[in-house]
C-alpha cells in the first residue's frame, strides 16, 4: 500500500511495468511483496488482521507468474490459513542463497500463524455465543483473544524480514512510507482499539450494567 519502483521497464508488447492501481507501485522483478517490518506490524495490528489478507494477496499475485498452474491470489489470501504453509515454504526455498541466520523454519512459523488465527477465531465465536468457557469472564476472553491475535503478527514479521533480503531491500525501504489510505486505516483502527480498551476498562470498573 505504497509506492515503490524497481526502475524503468518495458515489456515485450510495450505496455510498460505492472503498476498497482491502488498504490502506483511497480513490482517487476520482485519475487515477493516488499514492505518494512514496522509498517507491516503497525497496519496488521491496527486493522485487526485485515492487512494480513492484503499481504498474502500481494505475495501470491507476484508468485502466480512463477507457477505452472493457475491460482487465484485473492482466494488464497482470504483463506490464507489453508495456504500459509505453501507460501512460507516457497519463500524459504527462495531464501536458500541467504545465510542461515536470515532464514526461518517454514513449517513451524506457518503452524504458529495458523494456530493463532484459528484459536483467536474460536475465542471470538465463544464471545458471540454469550460465553461457554467456565471460570472465564468476557473481558478475560477478549484479552486472551487480543494477545493471541497480536502474537499472530510475529510469524509474518519474521518471514517479511527474509522476504526483504530476498528482494535485496533489507529495511523494506521501497515500501516503508505510509500512503493516504494507510493513514486512514491507522486512524480508523486506532479509534476501534481505543473504544475496545475503554470498554474493557469500564467493565473492569463495574461501570457496565450486567445483563
Amino acid at each position: 500500500m505504497n509506492d515503490y519502483n524497481t526502475g524503468p521497464h518495458q515489456d515485450a508488447i510495450g505496455t510498460g511495468p505492472d503498476i498497482d492501481k491502488e498504490t502506483g507501485s511497480t513490482e517487476i522483478s520482485l519475487e515477493y511483496f516488499t514492505v518494512s517490518e514496522g509498517k507491516l506490524i503497525t497496519l496488521y495490528i491496527l486493522s485487526f488482521g485485515l492487512y494480513g489478507i492484503y499481504w498474502f494477496y500481494k505475495n501470491w499475485k507476484l508468485q502466480q507468474v512463477m507457477m505452472d498452474k493457475k491460482i487465484f491470489p485473492l482466494m488464497r489470501a482470504i483463506f490464507s490459513i489453508f495456504f500459509t504453509h505453501a507460501l512460507f515454504r516457497r519463500i524459504d526455498k527462495s531464501a536458500e542463497q541467504l545465510e542461515k541466520k536470515h532464514r526461518f523454519n517454514a513449517n513451524l512459523l506457518a503452524t504458529f500463524f495458523v494456530a493463532a488465527v484459528v484459536i483467536g477465531n474460536l475465542l471470538d465465536r465463544v464471545l458471540i455465543s454469550a460465553g461457554i468457557l467456565p471460570g472465564l469472564s468476557e473481558p478475560t476472553v477478549i484479552i486472551i483473544s487480543l494477545i493471541i491475535f497480536m502474537l499472530s503478527a510475529y510469524p509474518l514479521t519474521v518471514v517479511q524480514a527474509t522476504v526483504n533480503r530476498i528482494n535485496d531491500d533489507i529495511l523494506g525501504y521501497l515500501n516503508h512510507k505510509y500512503s493516504l489510505w494507510n493513514y486512514l486505516l491507522i486512524v480508523v483502527g486506532s479509534v476501534f482499539w481505543l473504544m475496545l480498551a475503554l470498554g474493557l476498562l469500564a467493565e473492569s470498573m463495574g461501570l457496565v450494567p450486567q445483563v
